[in-house]
């Protein structure tokens, strides 16, 4: 069976003034709904793993010139960020402290998630690396 081609019919038509005129307005928060102790943690795990690779290499080579390249990547992968927060517009509203966020959770495009589960897939990765780089570290203590 073949479908007809699509015919468009224009009944009235109006003249065209230029772009509609759209009042400005706030966009929502980044980050409103997490407290900043979350910021926190996050700084303190990938704090962990720079401190945690320090004690596994120290006493070799190179390795203070090492962490001072992985601390400046940290320093811009955790500082821009923070500039972006530091200029975007105040949304008027008090963030939430740490413990009615774990109480509350948050709302994201998938759904509402806990304070807990929305932590646990924020810290998942940094924390997991940083045990690793621990377990690195006691594995070469051990072996030399």
């Amino acid at each position: 069976m073949q479908h007809a081609p699509h015919t468009v019919f224009v009944t009235d038509i109006e003249p065209y003034e230029g772009p509609p005129v759209i009042a400005p307005r706030m966009g929502e928060a980044a980050v409103a709904d997490l407290p900043k102790a979350v910021g926190g943690l996050i700084v303190a795990s990938y704090a962990a793993i720079i401190v945690a690779f320090g004690w596994a290499f120290f006493g070799q080579g190179d390795v203070l010139f090492n962490l001072g390249v992985c601390a400046v990547y940290l320093a811009m992968y955790l500082g821009v960020p923070w500039v972006f927060l530091k200029v975007e517009p105040k949304s008027g509203q008090p963030r939430p402290d740490f413990a009615d966020f774990l109480e509350r959770g948050l709302a994201t495009w998938t759904g509402h998630v806990t304070g807990r589960e929305a932590l646990a897939q924020i810290l998942t990765i940094p924390v997991a690396v940083a045990f690793a780089a621990l377990g690195i570290g006691i594995i070469i203590r051990m072996s030399v």
